[in-house]
């Protein structure tokens, strides 16, 4: 374990379509929903070992509310919490709630909430879920593109390198690969951090529009690359348009497939990749260009990959910059 975290937990997503948003992701991702309680419904992926680790909850808007966190241990918690206070970003202790346990919250530099917890409620599935392999929280009953699990997180932020130094120093997380524009650039337009092995469970891309705390995109992990692909059919037969891909980033070197749920909020379905478990890892330096939205620098990104959320014809603003660096796909 390198950092005071272990893993992503879970999501809060807003929709001002609850229910097309729930039924999409029970439908054409493969969750499964565990509860609702009010206006939020929670759901799970067949391999989340947790409660849930998708909360949608009906606003006028698309966006994430909040971005839950688990510590890798009880003291691992309060290390965390008190890292926290010293940069008074805290909004204290919340009570236990369905799921989990007290958690406390707190805002990054780019205003985005947080909470971070220890004690979870881990799934149990009913008798005719349960699975025959004792490491799944349940059996494999694919339905959609079978998601397995939540993966990862990207956020816009107009405070880059304040974010990036916030969750390295404080979550412990490491700074991993990003995106710049000119090799002499002194802040990235896209950064990965990783509290795990993964290449990456956090990920940053810059906003210059002024709006704090809004966010790009929530991805869940798929089994097999192979298994994006097969994604890619189900999508579209599902009637949702495809935004990007399939296809392979340079970052990470992970497949993926970009969509939007009914709702607006963009999903990424994920999968394959490096797995790195360096203590002293030195972050990748990308130039525009070099293949790290796409590997094989053949497809550029469209436009639209730039908006985020909740959007306010956001694509022209989120960089300070007439062209869009996921367009550029070779040095030149």
């Amino acid at each position: 374990m390198f950092g005071l975290l272990s893993q992503l937990a879970h999501l809060e997503l807003l929709s001002p379509k609850p229910d097309e948003t729930v039924r999409f992701f029970e439908e054409v991702i493969g969750l499964s929903q565990t509860a609702s309680e009010g206006q939020s419904v929670h759901l799970r992926a067949w391999g989340d070992p947790f409660h849930h680790s998708l909360t949608v909850t009906e606003a006028p808007y698309s966006g994430i509310a909040h971005i839950g966190w688990r510590a890798a241990g009880a003291e691992q918690l309060q290390t965390v919490v008190q890292r926290i206070e010293a940069t008074g970003r805290g909004e204290g202790w919340q009570e236990p709630v369905l799921g989990h346990g007290p958690a406390y919250r707190y805002r990054s530099p780019g205003g985005h909430l947080h909470e971070v917890l220890w004690e979870v409620e881990r799934y149990v599935a009913p008798a005719e879920l349960r699975s025959t392999f004792p490491s799944r929280p349940q059996r494999f009953a694919p339905v959609g593109a079978a998601a397995r699990q939540l993966d990862h997180v990207t956020i816009a932020t107009g405070a880059m390198n304040d974010d990036i130094a916030f969750y390295r120093d404080v979550h412990g997380a490491r700074f991993m690969e990003c995106t710049v524009m000119t090799p002499d650039a002194p802040e990235p337009f896209f950064a990965e951090l990783t509290n795990n092995e993964q290449a990456h469970d956090l990920a940053l891309i810059a906003d210059a529009a002024g709006h704090p705390g809004r966010t790009h995109h929530l991805a869940f992990w798929l089994d097999q690359p192979s298994e994006v692909v097969r994604a890619a059919d189900v999508i579209i037969e599902s009637g949702t348009p495809i935004e990007f891909g399939p296809g392979k980033h340079g970052h990470g070197e992970n497949t993926y497939l970009y969509m939007r749920e009914p709702g607006g909020h963009r999903v990424e379905l994920f999968s394959g990749g490096y797995r790195n478990y360096q203590p002293d890892w030195e972050p990748v330096r990308w130039v525009a260009g070099e293949g790290g939205i796409d590997m094989f620098r053949n497809w550029p990104a469209p436009d639209s990959l730039l908006e985020v959320f909740p959007s306010e014809d956001a694509t022209a603003q989120i960089v300070d910059t007439e062209k869009n660096p996921w367009s550029i796909v070779g040095v030149s």
